[in-house]
């Protein structure tokens, strides 16, 4: 839901710098008719940056792992770069070491 809230400030930018883009005008066209909440944010030109949000990822060994999300735009590159991080001596970080040694020992070796 955090993720979905986000898109139509960002979403802006391409509509803005591509206003000829037919692809921009459908997506934002496709995304206005089918969702009422979308139209609502895109209406609102709320477009001020998000604070970190919080992803939890249920990896089948460890369990879940809840990270920080943060995205950085590069607008000349009509990028987005998302970074995952943790914050230091929490339950996540010893669930990213244990992790970076989980799979590295053989468990079939006999006796």
């Amino acid at each position: 839901m955090a993720f979905r809230a986000l898109w139509p400030g960002p979403g802006r930018w391409p509509a803005t710098r591509y206003p000829d883009d037919r692809e921009v005008a459908t997506l934002v066209g496709d995304l206005l008719a089918g969702s009422a909440e979308f139209a609502r944010r895109w209406a609102a030109h709320d477009v001020r940056p998000e604070p970190t949000l919080l992803k939890t990822v249920n990896h089948p060994l460890i369990g879940p792992i809840t990270l920080n999300c943060t995205f950085l735009d590069i607008p000349d590159q009509d990028q987005q770069i998302v970074l995952f991080t943790v914050e230091p001596g929490s339950p996540a970080q010893e669930s990213l070491r244990l992790l970076s040694v989980t799979g590295t020992q053989r468990m079939n070796v006999s006796g």
